[in-house]
């Protein structure tokens, strides 16, 4: 059987991905499900355990319990997203958000590597966020592209295969959980922000039930975990496909595009409440 390790679990997209592991005709997968807390109940072929990326104490505790185990395949699913102009962004939560996206990769990849092997993949849910194209959400762009680039290098240097799964909107419960964990920074918007502060607030409530959905990115998952040769990314929804293009656009005709389209977004969301 193949050992696969899980991280962040409790996602919508992880557990599709679990549902589709365990599934499998073949019952070929063995699986290590990390949680922060709340650990659920152990069945075959199915491991709980506890896992923490922002803190180091937590992977000495997961080092007693995956001793001697080889992976196969390893799935970060852990992520936030703050939210703010960047002239008004709160250091505190910057470091959140690279300590989670970024740092804590850094944490897992260096834990990680002496149960990996040539025929192990790294898999890291990154975002078409990484493209860099979206305003107000810069730190969330900012650590999944230094994410992607951390990535990159690992696999330079191991040789291991690495995969960054780039998904559009994705309709999960993630987009409320964000809301919530930025309920603090929604006094940024004050004043010339305002009307922006509330379409994004707007359009992250209906980003919850849109976009694709949990299993059809977990079936990308599960398609890069069972490839012999993966490719080193997967871009999944159109609007990743449209973001991917942002590359080949100069910076700022880009720029000029994207002030114009959030602009008129705003205004026809303000014009549709009155």
């Amino acid at each position: 059987m193949k050992n696969i390790l899980l991280v962040a679990a409790n996602s919508d997209i992880a557990k599709s991905l679990i549902d589709l592991l365990l599934n499998k005709s073949e019952n070929k997968f063995n699986i290590f499900a990390a949680y922060r807390r709340n650990l659920p109940q152990k069945k075959e072929a199915f491991t709980p355990v506890i896992l923490d990326l922002c803190d180091d104490n937590s992977f000495f505790t997961l080092e007693e319990q995956i001793k001697n185990i080889k992976f196969d395949a390893v799935v970060n699913f852990a992520g936030v997203a703050i939210t703010s102009p960047v002239s008004k962004l709160n250091s505190d939560d910057l470091n959140l958000q690279f300590n989670v996206s970024t740092v804590g990769l850094a944490r897992l990849l260096r834990f990680i590597y002496p149960h990996l092997d040539k025929n192990s993949k790294v898999i890291n849910i990154s975002s078409m966020a990484s493209f860099g194209v979206f305003p107000f959400i810069s730190p969330y762009c900012a650590a999944k592209a230094a994410a992607d680039i951390l990535l990159n290098s690992f696999e330079i240097e191991t040789g291991i295969p690495c995969v960054s799964i780039k998904p559009g909107v994705v309709g999960t419960k993630f987009w409320q959980y964000c809301i919530n964990l930025n309920e603090g920074n929604f006094k940024n918007f004050d004043g010339e922000y305002e009307n922006i502060g509330k379409f994004l607030l707007q359009n992250a409530k209906k980003n919850a039930s849109k976009g694709v959905s949990p299993f059809d990115v977990a079936k990308v998952i599960l398609k890069a975990i069972e490839a012999r040769h993966p490719k080193s990314s997967y871009l999944i929804g159109k609007d990743a496909y449209f973001a991917s293009l942002a590359r080949f656009i100069p910076k700022k005709f880009l720029n000029k595009i994207i002030r114009y389209t959030l602009n008129r977004r705003v205004r026809k969301s303000i014009k549709n409440e009155q």
